[in-house]
């Protein structure tokens, strides 16, 4: 006797748009040209004047799974996306969606692949194909090389927002945060933290997943090459980084509860030798064991902490 074959996994994908018209279909399209398709978008809406609220309207037409619609916060990007993934109704995977990438058919199905035999919060990030508006000029974004967790999660992210896929242990971790209303710079960079934090698994995959967009209207451009490195140098010169910082560690600081005790443990450190003389801040990477990927990214972090830019 056959054994009856197990349904699919329910995957809901959080859209978060604001003025995206003019390449929003293409990206929704590519969603429902999945392998392994979404059952649930959450369409989370931060005000646009453009004509995406059409665009949706004519896709849902067309579609047969679930559109759900929101309003955004007004608040930027980050409390969008957190905003967002707090009204995701229970499910067993929630990938994250920018508003003008494409999809490769087989994201989401690697995505799962990659997770399904974790048994804890996982968290999934990878690679893109860093193009042009018109999707040419393509290049490898940056491959992240490093151990993922909470040391290095703390000091730089892992992987693009638009690329990540959670399980629904991590959904639910990142959803009780979700409820305490938290303001921080960019929600993936934070996802990562509250994952590793709370004990789970953050991996990458290096295998590009979508064609990532580059164009005027980009709230965070590509992080590889020469010229995004001077000018993140730039940003935490000048205290952007310092500003990240701040927001980040208040940010993990009231959702402690949600951390592992050994995560406490640190970001209590992190909070205080961050502020101190310069020999214990210095101690956050010579004891603590606060890292960032490559040689030039342990120097830059060493410049922070020298220059109280961290």
């Amino acid at each position: 006797m056959t054994e009856p074959h197990s349904p699919p996994p329910r995957i809901a994908v959080v859209l978060c748009t604001m003025n995206g018209a003019e390449y929003l279909r293409a990206q929704l399209d590519s969603i429902a040209a999945q392998t392994m398709p979404p059952a649930l978008i959450v369409v989370s809406d931060d005000g646009s004047t453009d004509g995406t609220e059409a665009i949706v309207d004519a896709f849902a037409a067309d579609w047969t799974g679930t559109i759900i619609r929101r309003a955004g916060p007004r608040r930027g990007y980050a409390a969008n996306f957190l905003g967002a993934i707090g009204a995701v109704p229970e499910t067993d995977y929630l990938a994250l969606s920018d508003q003008d990438d494409v999809w490769y058919p087989d994201k989401l199905a690697r995505a799962v692949a990659a997770l399904e035999p974790l048994p804890g919060p996982a968290l999934y990030g990878a690679a893109t194909r860093v193009c042009d508006r018109d999707l040419t000029r393509r290049s490898l974004s940056r491959i992240t090389r490093v151990p993922l967790t909470f040391r290095h999660a703390l000091t730089q992210n892992f992987a693009g927002g638009n690329t990540m896929v959670l399980n629904a242990s991590a959904l639910r971790i990142v959803q009780a945060a979700a409820r305490l209303d938290l303001a921080v710079p960019v929600h993936d960079w934070f996802l990562y933290q509250l994952v590793t934090g709370a004990g789970g698994t953050a991996l990458f995959d290096p295998v590009p997943c979508l064609d990532y967009r580059q164009h005027a209207s980009n709230q965070i451009g590509d992080a590889a090459g020469l010229g995004a490195l001077a000018h993140r140098m730039r940003r935490m010169v000048r205290g952007d980084y310092r500003v990240w910082m701040d927001a980040n560690l208040a940010a993990l600081t009231a959702a402690a509860d949600l951390l592992s005790p050994d995560a406490r443990a640190l970001l209590a450190r992190v909070r205080h030798a961050r502020d101190a003389v310069l020999s214990e801040r210095l101690s956050l990477m010579r004891d603590a064991g606060l890292y960032r990927q490559g040689a030039l990214g342990q120097l830059g972090l060493a410049g922070a902490l020298l220059l109280r830019r961290f």
